[in-house]
């Protein structure tokens, strides 16, 4: 379908756009800058996502937009982040980069109090077998996040199927965007092949039409009806396919079938650490 990707100041529904407080993107420390002559500011490397990606068609959305990190979080406690296990596999990960949050359309600068470094991870899980799925860690900041909002969560059942969900993240590194018009689906072509295991496995997670990338997982997915995150987006489709005729890189796109709807979301509510918080 088509894309549904949105600014987050440019979304409708207010309750949403204040979600935006509690959500970050993962940058390497690489690419973050303090001022010389003002503690402050945060400077980083303003290339477009055109010259960072060439390889791009030049009509793709947002290629004139700073990509700057990979990975999508948000909190569950003051100074507690949750994202994909992926996102932050090792202590190297946690050593390496930081948290920003409200990086937004048109930034060409940080405030000190937007960057946050993560000081430990608390949990960490990423399992994708026949057997088992769970992609998920905990990460504890180095401080209190000023701008933290508690998202709530649904924390008892399951969203049923045809939901309308709502992701907000940082696709390729973008600022943040908020993306509807995605509902949970049934099985796709592949889970279908294994059947009864894929039921299984379903317990864990659910899949959904998001219009998804990279750099998107780890956000969180709410449900539109309820304000409440339902689940992280873990997996997707392949971002890209090659264009012979425009001899570059083009959206994967598909139709909204549910046989190949491939964006998985870990249930928020197969967390056990989040009981504690």
């Amino acid at each position: 379908g088509i894309d549904d990707r949105l600014e987050i100041d440019q979304y409708e529904d207010k309750n949403f756009r204040d979600k935006a407080g509690s959500i970050a993107i993962r940058i390497s420390k690489k690419k973050l800058t303090v001022y010389k002559f003002d503690e402050n500011r945060i400077l980083f490397p303003n290339i477009p996502l055109s010259e960072s990606m060439p390889e791009l068609c030049p009509q793709e959305r947002f290629i004139e937009q700073v990509s700057l990190g990979i990975c999508s979080g948000f909190l569950v406690g003051p100074r507690t982040l949750l994202t994909a296990g992926h996102c932050m596999a090792t202590e190297k990960d946690c050593l390496n980069n930081q948290w920003v949050f409200g990086y937004k359309k048109d930034m060409t600068e940080f405030t000190k109090s937007q960057v946050y470094s993560c000081k430990s991870i608390k949990v960490q899980k990423s399992i994708n077998t026949k057997e088992e799925f769970s992609d998920y860690a905990l990460i504890e900041l180095d401080r209190d996040v000023e701008s933290y909002t508690p998202l709530k969560r649904r924390k008892i059942g399951r969203a049923l199927l045809n939901t309308p969900v709502v992701i907000i993240g940082h696709p390729l590194g973008l600022p943040m965007k908020i993306t509807d018009g995605a509902t949970i689906k049934r099985m796709n072509d592949i889970e279908r092949k294994t059947k009864f295991n894929s039921f299984k496995l379903r317990s864990n997670y659910f899949t959904a039409n998001i219009d998804s990338y990279g750099g998107s997982s780890g956000a969180p997915v709410f449900n539109q009806k309820t304000g409440k995150v339902e689940g992280i987006l873990i997996l997707g489709a392949k971002d890209f396919i090659y264009n012979t005729d425009k001899e570059c890189l083009e959206s994967n796109n598909f139709s909204d079938s549910h046989l190949n709807v491939y964006e998985k979301v870990m249930r928020i509510t197969k967390i056990p650490e989040l009981k504690n918080l």
